[in-house]
């Protein structure tokens, strides 16, 4: 009776009856995909938020004046006060002043939602990520909207800003889907969410001509929201940094580098019903590095075909 030494060759999986193979199992990312009604119940959380922030508008007038015109001394001081000539020359040219004014109008909200739900059909294994990033952001900005109000350059007594917003027919209050809090200036949330969209759409397309493209969305942006009398520079920095703390910490936590990759508990009961226990079992002992793998008490296991089963196969018989 010979002593088996060598590897255990498991034999192929049977063939379908018809000689067909057996159809793939479905992509792991497609089942990982959250379900629609948590994300909109995240969305509307954050919008209870918004609007208990702007309610009390009022309370907040006074500080957020204040804090309006320290900004804007500030910028003085440091020689990056460029919001009025930027907005007094926009002002002057009718075509470029509704251009800007559309774009903050609209812009902002339907670009940001309509790269979040491209980036949740099209990679729902990065798609959590991106989400958590984009919602982080938002809760950053609500932060500093309730803690540190600020009133925007165009509600400044006697600064000489135009409302360039209102000037195109949309109000002081810029009635929109989501009504604007007046006193919520600094961090800009405009360019906060920009540049989260450029970053999550610019890994989402291939070409390097069309990732430029998108790099470009923050820039437009940020030129929009300082020639409409909305914003001061230290706000769009204000965005920028929110948005890119948001991002690095998404990227962080969780650790997993990829919610859809194949390994995930679903994945692995799905596969396991469809090739059977031995078989998953011999693909994920082959997942392991291969210091791991040697560490592993028993026998080996090996895909029936390989050099090693083979070999010791040979080496039994001899036996």
């Amino acid at each position: 009776m010979s002593n088996v030494t060598g590897s255990i060759a498991l034999p192929p999986a049977p063939a379908d009856r018809s000689g067909a193979d057996r159809r793939r199992p479905a992509d792991p990312a497609k089942v990982l995909r959250p379900v629609i009604l948590g994300e909109v119940a995240l969305v509307l959380l954050l919008l209870r938020a918004y609007d208990a922030i702007r309610a009390h508008a009022e309370v907040r007038t006074g500080p957020a004046l204040r804090n309006g015109w320290d900004l804007l001394h500030a910028e003085r001081l440091l020689h990056l006060n460029l919001e009025l000539s930027v907005n007094h020359w926009a002002s002057l040219h009718r075509a470029v002043s509704l251009a800007a004014s559309y774009w903050y109008q609209f812009f902002h909200v339907s670009v940001t939602l309509l790269v979040l739900l491209w980036c949740y059909w099209r990679r729902p294994g990065s798609y959590r990520r991106a989400r958590n990033a984009l919602a982080l952001t938002n809760v950053f900005g609500l932060a500093f909207f309730l803690l540190y109000p600020a009133a925007p350059p165009r509600l400044l007594p006697s600064a000489g800003f135009v409302d360039a917003v209102a000037n195109a027919g949309f109000g002081t209050s810029h009635g929109g889907p989501v009504t604007a809090d007046q006193y919520g200036a600094f961090p800009s949330l405009h360019l906060a969410w920009a540049v989260w969209t450029a970053v999550v759409a610019a890994r989402l397309v291939r070409p390097t001509w069309l990732r430029r493209l998108w790099l470009c969305y923050p820039l437009i942006t940020a030129t929009v929201v300082v020639a409409t009398g909305n914003h001061y520079l230290l706000d769009v920095l204000g965005g920028i940094g929110i948005a890119l703390v948001s991002l690095a910490l998404a990227h962080r936590y969780p650790r997993s580098r990829q919610y859809g990759r194949a390994g995930t508990v679903r994945a692995g009961l799905r596969r396991l019903r469809t090739d059977g226990p031995r078989a998953t079992g011999a693909a994920l002992l082959q997942r392991l590095p291969a210091r791991r793998r040697g560490d592993l008490p028993g026998p080996r296991i090996q895909p029936a075909g390989s050099l090693v089963g083979a070999q010791a196969n040979g080496d039994d018989q001899a036996r």
